[in-house]
């Protein structure tokens, strides 16, 4: 692929790549023109193109420079058409002709002087093997290097169950994960207490096909993962990759965390629980704790479309080690209604997002959850929400 970030291209940078000669790979694509879709022939070239991507590791077509002896050559500025008209018209081609349909497509023009350069992003899916009709037969095509070829019975048989494994792969790195921090090995020792956990794990980063650049996070942008209630933050890098905290001593028990895996997951971890001596009253804020478990589902899904991630993920929040504590779900401070759970911690079942970078309404996904953790203490409903499903987070 050209960049990580497609906004990151301009004209200098595509000059660039014409005077480097830089090369086509099984990624990257260079084409003169635009794909005619008036023929038969050359609707099936351009169909094929974009499904041997998706079959494989994903790539850039990028139609507007021309290629010798595999690799650019020169810009040659598109004219023909405008670039809306261009993208309706290639898109709606592929619905029409790929099946399933390749989620996580990105068009994207550059202007440069005397027309644009259109580059097509496609991803590495996880809902194939696609398939695109030629003429009376339909193909499975994957990219092979430079070239493409047909997906063999094997190659066939094994993209049909990879996202199967890959999604158990998820759910058992996140079940690891939750029995090391059961066990107290997290980032540093937490502070004794329930424990709230939530989890984004893309499918790609179980295929090693996403990867964080923690170097650069830790240089800039680090602050994005910072949750609105600490105030302000530091960061440590680690094997696993950067975790961002609280600026807290080393001598005293953390309070929260967030772990950014180089491997494109994400893992967040809080204390959960309060403890009023006076009273000898151990207590979870309910409000609290279902602020953070939605704040960290914002936050993951935002840096997974910054990170420009596609395909399906799983989520999944956890509170551990509750025993004696009781939920806190009263509306006046300390006088609340009593609520326990009927076992000491409570993993809540995944949520299988299908696209993380179509992924909108945080709400959706979190406000379910919410009303099983709250049912967790027989509590009717996730009363952060009203009854119309809308976030109106209470104070106590």
């Amino acid at each position: 692929m050209l960049l990580a970030r497609l906004d990151a291209l301009d004209e200098q940078r595509l000059q660039e790549l014409c005077v480097e000669h830089c090369p086509e790979s099984g990624t990257l694509d260079f084409k003169r023109g635009l794909p005619s879709t008036s023929d038969d022939e050359g609707k099936a070239e351009f169909l094929k193109d974009v499904c041997a991507f998706a079959n494989s590791d994903g790539g850039d077509l990028v139609y507007g420079i021309a290629d010798k002896n595999g690799g650019a050559e020169k810009v040659h500025p598109i004219t023909s058409e405008a670039a809306d008209a261009a993208k309706r018209r290639l898109g709606q081609v592929l619905d029409a002709k790929v099946e399933p349909r390749i989620q996580g497509l990105q068009f994207h023009p550059v202007e440069v002087t005397g027309g644009y350069v259109l580059i097509l992003r496609v991803p590495a899916s996880f809902d194939g093997p696609h398939r695109h009709q030629h003429k009376e037969f339909q193909r499975f095509v994957m990219r092979n290097g430079t070239h493409t070829s047909d997906l063999t019975y094997d190659q066939l048989r094994a993209a049909f169950d990879r996202t199967a494994t890959l999604a158990e792969r998820a759910r058992q790195f996140v079940n690891d994960r939750t029995e090391s921090i059961l066990a107290g090995k997290t980032w540093r020792p937490m502070l004794k207490g329930p424990l709230c956990l939530a989890h984004l794990v893309p499918i790609a980063a179980m295929a090693g096909r996403t990867t964080i650049d923690v170097g650069a996070l830790y240089s800039n942008s680090y602050t994005d993962f910072i949750f609105s209630d600490w105030g302000s933050a530091s960061r440590t890098l680690n094997l696993d990759g950067l975790v961002i905290h609280p600026p807290e001593s080393r001598k005293e028990p953390q309070t929260a965390y967030t772990q950014l895996f180089r491997s494109g997951a994400f893992e967040a971890v809080r204390y959960g629980g309060r403890l009023f001596s006076d009273e000898h009253q151990r207590v979870i804020p309910s409000t609290t704790i279902t602020a953070f478990y939605r704040e960290a589902a914002m936050m993951f899904l935002a840096a997974a479309k910054r990170f420009e991630y596609s395909g399906p993920a799983a989520f999944r929040c956890a509170l551990l080690q509750i025993d004696g504590y009781e939920f806190g779900v009263g509306e006046q401070f300390r006088n609340f209604q009593k609520a326990y759970a009927d076992r000491p911690n409570l993993v809540l079942p995944d949520v299988w997002i299908e696209d993380v970078a179509e992924a909108q309404d945080v709400d959706a996904i979190v406000r379910p959850m919410m009303n099983i953790l709250w049912q967790a203490f027989d509590v009717e409903r996730c009363l952060e929400y009203d009854k119309d499903g809308t976030w109106r987070a209470r104070r106590w």
